[in-house]
């Protein structure tokens, strides 16, 4: 019987490739018309009075048997081996709430992470930030990993209860916020043993940055932001287990080591920063999880005083061809919900400032040389990736790196070519 199911998905999936072959000059039905000034937000709110902080978690963990995302087209979960979370950090300037937020999953579309936002009373859309761990033993909310194309991966149902997570969450931190001063520091993760690059040796950024609200009363932490760039893919290619990978690891130690609620963003983990780590099981992923913590202790153990002066974002919208094979099937086939333009889908760029902390929002996985391309040229050295922010359109490199066959996989799962200049681009201009 597993044969014959194996020998159908082939025959599908050769006829999906065929027909993509015959439709690659159309990407999709229903195309709206590209406006002629992209929306483009900007704020700054001074904190002369000081800044109000809390933080909070939902579980989101699915039931068991719908689609993962990433990996392998049409695997289903089979069980549970660690939860899911929606993690916030709530900033509040006056009345004016300002949330970061990290969401245990492969990533969202910018379409549905607008009306994630817009479920959060009190909050602009531009001033949230929806930040997927990338994990690929989470459901898929973006829908091209169902069955082979033809059905989408992508439950609309688990959608709508994350939506209401989220508004509890950050009801919650807002609730739960109190004044409170912040601390920034880094540390090195060892340049072997835990992340590697899979096609350029030694190639990643090694900084593991902690920022940290403590309350003004009594110093207790009150919120940490986790920031590194890998992907969550301790679980190997086989796994079917649904799991937030070292993501979950990583913020259940540092809290029961007493520094309270983390909220993790990844960074510059495209075109492939990954694990180099064994054992690649459930209990790998645990170890995995208590050594970054050791490095990000050791990063709080060095943190120095953040000074809020204002709190600043800076948005625009982009427009980026939708070239890539498997967006075009996507799109012609319904399973992925995307909306396009002329051709193009609609992202964003931008940057968030909290004092002298400065983060680029990035809408995909941008390949470590191209961030640091991107921090020579807005002249900030220490500038933090905030990877897969408010949307997923894949993998961004440098044109070097897209015309290099060696990158030829990370290519196909790019919006198109030269995605990763454009948005390069686009960030120096909204700097």
């Amino acid at each position: 019987m597993r044969s014959w199911r194996e020998a159908r998905g082939r025959a599908v999936a050769a006829a999906t490739l065929a027909a993509a072959t015959l439709l690659t000059g159309c990407t999709g039905l229903f195309q709206r018309a590209m406006p002629e000034q992209p929306q483009r937000y900007a704020t700054v709110v001074p904190a002369t009075a000081g800044v109000r902080v809390g933080s909070a978690e939902r579980d989101i963990t699915p039931t068991v048997g719908g689609y993962l995302g990433g990996f392998d087209i049409g695997r289903r979960s089979t069980a549970v081996s660690s939860p899911l979370k929606l993690r916030v950090l709530a900033i509040e300037v006056g009345e004016r709430p300002f949330v970061i937020v990290g969401i245990d999953n492969l990533g969202l579309l910018r379409e549905d992470v607008d009306w994630l936002k817009s479920g959060l009373p009190g909050c602009r859309n531009g001033d949230v930030f929806v930040c997927a761990s990338h994990t690929h033993a989470g459901p898929d909310l973006i829908g091209l990993w169902g069955f082979y194309l033809w059905t989408s991966g992508r439950d609309r149902g688990y959608l709508a209860s994350v939506r209401d997570a989220l508004a509890a969450a950050v009801a919650e931190a807002r609730q739960n916020a109190v004044r409170a001063e912040f601390v920034h520091g880094r540390a090195l993760l060892p340049p072997t043993g835990l992340v590697r690059n899979s096609n350029r040796a030694g190639v990643f950024d090694r900084r593991l940055l902690v920022l940290q609200a403590r309350a003004m009363d009594d110093g207790r932490p009150v919120g940490s932001l986790l920031h590194m760039a890998c992907h969550p893919e301790v679980l190997p290619r086989r796994n079917t287990t649904i799991s937030a990978d070292f993501v979950g690891a990583l913020c259940d130690e540092w809290r029961r080591r007493g520094h309270g609620q983390a909220v993790f963003v990844n960074g510059a983990l495209g075109a492939m920063i990954s694990p180099g780590f064994d054992p690649r099981t459930p209990a790998g992923v645990e170890e995995f999880g208590r050594q970054t913590c050791d490095v990000a202790e050791r990063a709080l153990t060095a943190a120095e005083p953040l000074p809020i002066d204002a709190v600043e974002v800076r948005r625009a919208d982009l427009f980026v061809p939708m070239d890539a094979l498997g967006f075009r099937l996507g799109r012609l086939t319904a399973v992925l919900p995307r909306e396009v333009h002329d051709g193009h889908a609609r992202t964003t760029v931008g940057f968030l400032r909290l004092g002298a902390f400065e983060a680029a929002l990035v809408p995909g996985e941008m390949e470590p040389a191209l961030a640091e391309q991107l921090r020579a040229q807005v002249a900030r050295p220490d500038l933090v990736i905030f990877g897969l922010c408010d949307d997923e359109i894949g993998y961004l490199m440098r044109a070097e790196e897209a015309a290099d066959p060696e990158y030829a996989y990370e290519l196909s799962m790019s919006a198109c070519f030269d995605a990763g200049e454009r948005v390069r681009r686009a960030l120096s201009g909204v700097r």
